[in-house]
């Protein structure tokens, strides 16, 4: 199935925003900070949802508590109770006989659903991402990353001490990827022949989806050996394994991959201003003259407040030394690093800033 042209996504944020904005406006304003600061029991029960399974069950069609506590071996009234809090947000439907159905947007929770977020959902309220959002306040009296200053390490350390979470985050990274890869495919006008280097792709999830659109590309994958050993089995499941050379290399170290066009998606996000003009640096010393890198981030105007860009900005804050950054600052810091400015192109939720290097 296509994606919606940029402009109908465009619209239906707006409408989106413009009908959440109006129902705020008509609730009273103690109503209205009471569900915002509620925001834990939606994310809590998305967790219980994923953790035990609680919603597989109705994949098959209505259900009582009862019944899917039966098959799950779970406590029936408690599976109650928390089915009827998924259903206040839209996950799941209460009929008057007591009978449970998944809703579109519940299904999302199934593991084998084809766009399942719930690897999102394990990584949004694990411990890790709990530990930086906890220190924020200190970070606003700081201004020191949040998660650094709660545990003493970047995130990456963590993570380089903790494969299973590890494992996890990449998942996550992937099913974001997946649901933003048709409209940034859709939304570039992609060569239809030459080389495509992802860098910093982890096991190829954006490149792959370039290639399936572009049957005349090659690729090169640029990571570390972990994740290139896993893109062989994920490149395989989207067909493209044949047409992918991986490289290891490192963003800060370097690497040899020469191509026509690199892809570097949401990986300056992640970085301060000084570590994203090294990697700048070592992409363009790989880059031929003319070679063009696109960024595919959420582009974050400064007095501009949006959802989801302007929260994943303090997302940033809570896990990283990172920021989202406006399509200018992206220019600013290509041109230190040896790139000319290229097109912005809105796909309508990511933006594509391209740099030329010259």
């Amino acid at each position: 199935m296509r994606p919606p042209p940029p402009a109908v996504v465009r619209l239906a944020q707006r409408l989106s925003s413009a009908l959440g904005r109006a129902s705020a406006a008509l609730k009273p304003p103690q109503a209205r900070l009471l569900e915002i600061s509620g925001g834990v029991a939606p994310v809590m029960l998305l967790r219980a949802a994923v953790d035990t399974g609680l919603v597989a069950p109705l994949a098959g069609g209505p259900l009582t508590a009862g019944q899917v506590a039966e098959r799950l071996r779970l406590h029936a009234d408690t599976a109650h109770r928390v089915l009827r809090g998924l259903a206040v947000y839209g996950l799941t439907r209460l009929d008057r006989h007591g009978r449970f159905t998944l809703t579109e947007t519940g299904r999302l929770l199934l593991e084998e659903h084809p766009h399942s977020m719930a690897a999102w959902i394990r990584y949004m309220t694990s411990p890790m991402v709990l530990a930086g959002w906890a220190r924020i306040p200190e970070s606003v009296r700081d201004g020191l990353p949040a998660f650094n200053a709660a545990t003493g390490q970047t995130i990456w350390e963590y993570l380089a001490g903790n494969p299973d979470e590890e494992a996890g985050f990449a998942r996550t990274m992937r099913e974001l990827t997946l649901m933003a890869a048709p409209l940034i495919v859709a939304a570039y006008q992609w060569p239809e022949s030459g080389t495509v280097c992802d860098v910093g792709g982890g096991v190829g999830a954006m490149l792959a989806e370039v290639l399936r659109a572009r049957p005349g590309l090659r690729g090169l994958l640029v990571d570390h050996a972990g994740p290139l050993a896993a893109s062989r089995e994920y490149l395989a499941s989207r067909g493209v394994e044949g047409r992918v050379t991986g490289v290891e290399g490192d963003l800060f170290a370097g690497f040899s991959a020469s191509a026509e066009v690199y892809l570097l998606k949401d990986v300056l996000h992640d970085w301060s201003d000084e570590q994203c003009g090294q990697i700048l640096r070592t992409i363009r010393a790989a880059a031929p003259l003319g070679a063009r890198l696109l960024v595919l981030e959420w582009l974050q105007e400064p007095n501009r407040a949006e959802f989801p860009v302007s929260i994943s900005d303090v997302m940033m804050l809570a896990q990283t030394e990172g920021r989202q950054r406006s399509a200018a600052e992206f220019f600013r810091l290509g041109d230190a690093a040896g790139f000319r400015p290229g097109r912005v192109i809105d796909t309508g939720a990511y933006g594509i800033v391209e740099l030329v290097a010259a």
